[in-house]
C-alpha cells in the first residue's frame, strides 16, 4: 500500500511539473526589432485604390451637435438611422458597395500584408515603416469584418463581448496567430506615444478617421497628427458636460499613456486643441472616458432602405462633396504580393448606386457645416493698449487667427519617441 501511494504521489508530482512547464513556455510574440535608416519600403497600391474609391472625407467638425430635425424631416424612414450628436462627424466608408467580389479584394489585400514578413524579415524595416504596416493591416482587417457583417448599424456587437471578432486570431503574421486586438496591443506597447491611437480605424463614427490613402513611413506622423487634430476638436473626442470633460472611450486603448488620467489627458488634448476647444478645456480639470458613438462609419448608416426614386439619383451627391482622385501613385512595388489588383473597374466605379435618406441627411449636415464655416460675421472688440482704449472691428476668422494655436509642431520622427 505504501509503495502504491508513493507511485500515485509521483504521478501527481509529474503532472504538476508538466503543467508548470507548459505555463513557462512563452507564447510567440509579434516582431519588435527594427533597422534605423532602412531602405526597405512597403507599397500599398491596392489598399490606396480601395481607400480612395470608398472613403468619403467629411471635413473638420465645428463642434455643433447634429440636428435631429434635419434627419427627421427627410422621411419617416430616417428614424432608423444614427441620431447621435456626432452622427455628422468622422469620415465614412461606402460599405454598401462591398459585395462578395469586393469583400474578397479586401481579404486578398489583408492576406498580402500578412505575408510581407515571409518575403522580407520584419526587423529589416524601419520603425516608422512597421508602424504604417500595423495600422494598415489593422484597418483593412476592420474594414473586412465590418463589410462581412453589413448591413449592421452598431459595431459594438462585433468589437465587444464573447463573440467579438476583434479577439479572433484570423491572421498570421511572421508565424504568429494574430487578432485585431493583438495589433492594437502590440502598437500601444511598442510605440511610446499616444499619437498612435489615432491610427486605429474602428469601423465606428465615434473612432478616429479612416483616411483615403494608406499610411506609409513618409506620411504616418503627419497623418496621425491630422487625425489627432480632427478627433480632439470634434465632439467625438472631447466635450464639456456638467463641469466634467467627457472624452472618448477610445482613449482607454492607451491607458498606459495617461497614468495620472485627469492631468495627462488634459495635457494631451491641449497639444492638438484649436482655440475654441482649448477654451473649453480650460474650464475643467476632471475627465471621464464615457463618450462613444458605436454607429457604423458608413455613408448610409448601415441602412438597407434605399429611398424613393426622388432621392436615388447618384448625381445628387456631387452637390455636396468632391471626389478625390482615385488614381494610385504608380511605380514598382518593393515587396512582392502587394500591388496585384491593378485598376479594378469594380473598385473604381461609382461610389454610390443611390442616395438614400440617411446619406442625404449626412450630406445636408456636411453642407450646412461648410456654409457656417464660410460665413464672416463682424464683432466689436474693445482693447486697451498703453492705458488707452480703442474699438476694433474684426471678423471671426481674424479674431481666431490672432489667438495663438496650442497645437505643437512635431518634426521629430515617431520612431524616436
Amino acid at each position: 500500500m505504501k509503495h502504491k501511494f508513493a507511485s500515485v504521489a509521483a504521478s501527481i508530482l509529474i503532472c504538476f511539473v508538466s503543467i508548470a512547464g507548459t505555463a513557462d513556455v512563452a507564447k510567440p510574440q509579434l516582431p519588435t526589432e527594427y533597422t534605423l535608416g532602412s531602405k526597405y519600403t512597403i507599397r500599398y497600391d491596392d489598399l490606396d485604390l480601395i481607400l480612395s474609391s470608398t472613403v468619403l472625407e467629411v471635413g473638420l467638425s465645428d463642434r455643433r451637435a447634429a440636428s435631429r430635425s434635419d434627419k427627421r424631416n427627410v422621411t419617416t424612414k430616417i428614424r432608423h438611422s444614427n441620431m447621435s450628436a456626432t452622427s455628422f462627424e468622422g469620415n465614412r466608408v461606402t460599405f454598401d458597395v462591398f459585395d462578395d467580389e469586393r469583400e474578397e479584394s479586401l481579404l486578398e489585400v489583408r492576406k498580402d500584408l500578412e505575408a510581407v514578413p515571409d518575403f522580407v524579415p520584419f526587423e529589416k524595416f524601419s520603425k516608422n515603416e512597421q508602424l504604417a504596416y500595423w495600422l494598415n493591416l489593422h484597418n483593412v482587417a476592420v474594414m473586412y469584418e465590418v463589410a462581412s457583417a453589413y448591413p449592421i448599424k452598431k459595431i459594438k456587437s462585433l468589437a465587444k463581448g464573447r463573440k467579438s471578432v476583434w479577439d479572433k486570431k484570423t491572421m498570421t503574421v511572421a508565424g504568429v496567430p494574430t487578432s485585431i486586438q493583438d495589433i492594437e496591443d502590440h502598437v500601444v506597447q511598442n510605440w511610446n506615444d499616444p499619437l498612435v491611437l489615432y491610427g486605429f480605424f474602428m469601423g465606428t463614427v465615434g473612432g478616429p478617421n479612416i483616411r483615403s490613402e494608406a499610411y506609409t513611413a513618409e506620411n504616418v506622423v503627419e497623418a496621425l497628427k491630422e487625425n489627432a487634430i480632427d478627433f480632439v476638436n470634434s465632439l467625438r473626442g472631447f466635450r464639456l458636460w456638467s463641469g466634467y470633460g467627457r472624452v472618448s472611450d477610445h482613449y482607454e486603448l492607451g491607458v498606459k499613456y495617461f497614468p495620472d488620467f485627469h492631468e495627462d489627458i488634459k495635457s494631451h488634448l491641449l497639444k492638438f486643441a484649436k482655440n475654441s476647444t482649448a477654451r473649453q478645456l480650460a474650464k475643467t480639470d476632471r475627465f471621464r472616458a464615457n463618450s462613444y458613438d458605436w454607429g457604423i462609419a458608413d455613408v448610409k448608416d448601415g441602412a438597407v432602405y434605399h429611398g424613393s426614386s426622388f432621392n436615388t439619383n447618384p448625381g445628387a451627391l456631387w452637390a455636396f462633396i468632391e471626389v478625390p482622385d482615385p488614381a494610385g501613385s504608380g511605380g514598382m512595388a518593393s515587396v512582392p504580393g502587394v500591388g496585384t489588383l491593378g485598376n479594378d473597374s469594380n473598385l473604381m466605379g461609382p461610389r454610390f448606386q443611390n442616395v438614400n435618406p440617411q446619406a442625404m441627411a449626412l450630406f445636408r449636415g456636411i453642407k450646412k457645416r461648410n456654409q457656417r464655416r464660410m460665413r464672416r460675421t463682424e464683432v466689436t472688440v474693445e482693447e486697451y493698449v498703453g492705458g488707452e482704449g480703442s474699438r476694433v472691428t474684426r471678423t471671426d476668422a481674424e479674431r481666431e487667427a490672432d489667438t495663438p494655436s496650442s497645437i505643437e509642431e512635431r518634426d521629430d520622427p515617431i520612431v524616436a519617441l
